[in-house]
């Protein structure tokens, strides 16, 4: 049978891949389509029709995303298509009924993970009462549940996920890869209990060492991937011992096969981190952690069911730090029991957390989650199954998130947000220093970490700004707070555009070090020229600290005036090769 799989394709989509390994390894033709946005929707239409597939499914995994897939379903069927149409996901899953009611375009929806689901449905189509885990419209047209029969509990049985293409940085080619499925904690805005309590099987499954380097091998072998995103929700285990224990075994396995040279990414809970831990991870490459910190607050963490401290964030945040890799993490600001003192805490952890690259938002009610059935309970839920809504019970809280949302909204959520922008950077430099270290110098270093800087101060001063204006305003008074929060907008799109500008000027300077790295012995550009080409570039001096741009954090030098310095840094121009600086850490490991 022919299939296609449509779904967003910004990185590799492993969810759709899986089922196209799974698919072809059961005598199927899999065509994969892109859907990355609504604009996509006519080339994707196009293709669809173009190869005539007998099914197609579509990727719906984002609620923000959900009408955009539906519209695609209906574009489908007025094109033309008359196959079978389905969908999965998380988004789909949990609103699988209303989407059949409401969408007569879909004739099905998965409610669980896909490798077997779509094989059984692509073999049974006649009769879709036989597929387990699947919701289809009965003749009436009512709702039909089928349960299911659990997930795959032996991930090493799944075939390895189609690669097709890769994309690359500085000509090493990146691949995702998954570990583990599933999580063993609770957070009241995740929604992995539901799914599990809905599709049964165990909650948290992990592959064995040796299948993970299997994959590993092959994508290093035969398609020379040398940067491996681990995608888990969380790459450690419940336990330390155990997981320290396997990642050694990862390690030593992988130099085994010759697997080396590379540079991994990782996600992490902070009370997952350990000193032991991230020394073996820095063994084999760890060069990126996005840190699960969530909420600075005791009561915001709480709320949100985190389970872990605020002193285990603090001490994750200290130990990968040490290790100076890129290290990013979010912040759910805002819940529904926020109160001004959680804000007050949240900022001076941001006050005191300058050096890495973070966004904030509020922790949202997603169909599943623990939050949303809370919310239901107090009557507080707003909207519909496309956007779950809701305030925050403190007025004055409310009126804060409503202002910032506003005032940040581009520097935190459009494509080419200054805080996704501000990890770039970071990600990029950390790059080059785990492959090309010889082409970085001290001066570069210094633009790089300023930017992050300067980027998380700007940040924090309108924060502080708009918690000063809250703090004394009427939440009642509407027209106040739209008048406050359309100049906070103003004020934050035209510094991020600043910024932005200053953060291109540094990312083209990795380049142009990474393709100059034949042309001399480190520090290859002569310090004069390197003063002068920065300065020219715009960098940012380095932040000296809280004093603000009065006391000159912000402040440039002319290249006039710099013409007889030896650097603009006052640093020296000789890279550290991270040899070297692995064995400055281990000596300071035992302070």
């Amino acid at each position: 049978m022919k299939v296609a799989l449509v779904g967003a394709e910004l990185e590799e989509n492993l969810g759709i891949r899986y089922m196209a390994s799974s698919l072809e390894a059961r005598g199927h033709q899999v065509q994969i389509i892109p859907f990355n946005s609504e604009s996509d929707m006519e080339e994707v239409v196009r293709v669809v029709l173009s190869h005539s597939p007998e099914l197609v499914g579509l990727s719906m995994v984002f609620t923000s995303r959900g009408r955009e897939f539906c519209r695609l379903a209906e574009a489908l069927r007025k094109g033309g298509y008359s196959g079978h149409l389905t969908a999965g996901g998380p988004f789909a899953s949990f609103n699988c009924e209303l989407l059949l009611r409401d969408f007569p375009a879909f004739d099905s929806i998965a409610l669980g993970e896909g490798e077997t689901l779509i094989c059984n449905l692509a073999e049974n189509l006649n009769d879709l009462s036989l597929i387990p885990g699947i919701c289809y419209r009965r003749p009436d047209g009512s709702p039909a549940l089928n349960p299911s029969t659990n997930e795959q509990d032996d991930l090493d049985r799944l075939p390895f996920p189609r690669r097709t293409t890769f994309h690359s940085y500085f000509g090493k080619p990146i691949a995702s890869i998954l570990t583990s499925r599933g999580c063993w904690r609770d957070c009241a805005f995740c929604s992995i209990n539901a799914w599990y309590d809905r599709v049964g099987g165990k909650k948290f499954r992990i592959r064995s060492v040796d299948n993970i380097v299997s994959e590993m091998k092959e994508l290093y072998d035969l398609h020379g991937v040398r940067i491996f995103n681990f995608q888990d929700d969380n790459f450690f285990l419940p336990d330390r011992s155990q997981a320290l224990q396997r990642f050694e075994s990862l390690r030593d396995k992988l130099a085994h096969e010759g697997v080396e040279d590379i540079a991994i990414a990782i996600k992490a809970r902070p009370d997952s981190i350990t000193r032991e831990s991230i020394s073996i991870l820095d063994d084999l490459g760890l060069f990126r952690v996005f840190l699960g910190v969530e909420n600075a607050s005791e009561n915001g963490l709480a709320n949100l069911n985190r389970r872990q401290t605020v002193e285990q964030s603090l001490n994750a945040l200290e130990i990968l730090n040490d290790f100076d890799v890129h290290l990013a993490f979010n912040l759910l600001m805002f819940e529904p029991d926020t109160v001004m003192d959680d804000l007050l805490i949240n900022l001076r952890f941001i006050e005191r957390h300058l050096d890495n690259p973070f966004n904030f938002c509020r922790a949202e009610a997603h169909a599943g989650t623990g939050l949303e059935e809370r919310l239901k309970a107090e009557g507080m839920l707003l909207g519909d199954y496309f956007g779950l809504d809701y305030r925050l019970k403190d007025p004055q809280c409310e009126a804060f998130h409503q202002v910032v949302n506003y005032a940040f909204f581009d520097r935190n959520f459009s494509d080419f947000g200054l805080h996704y922008f501000n990890m770039q950077v970071d990600f990029t430099y950390q790059l080059l220093r785990r492959f090309y270290p010889e082409v970085l110098s001290e001066s570069l270093r210094g633009a790089v970490k300023s930017f992050i800087k300067e980027t998380n101060l700007d940040t924090y001063k309108c924060l502080c700004q708009v918690y000063d204006f809250i703090e004394s305003a009427d939440p009642s008074n509407r027209l106040e707070l739209q008048a406050f929060a359309a100049d906070m907008r103003a004020v934050v799109d035209g510094r991020s555009r600043h910024l932005h500008s200053q953060g291109e000027k540094i990312l083209n300077a990795l380049n142009y070090a990474y393709d100059r790295r034949s042309q001399g012995s480190p520090g290859a550009w002569p310090a004069r020229e390197r003063a002068v080409e920065a300065l020219q570039a715009g960098f940012a001096s380095p932040y000296f600290g809280m004093g603000g741009p009065e006391q000159g954090a912000y402040t440039l030098r002319s290249t006039e005036a710099s013409m007889g310095e030896a650097d603009i840094f006052g640093l020296t121009p000789v890279p550290i090769p991270y040899h070297l600086f692995k064995s400055q850490l281990s000596r300071g490991a035992g302070r």
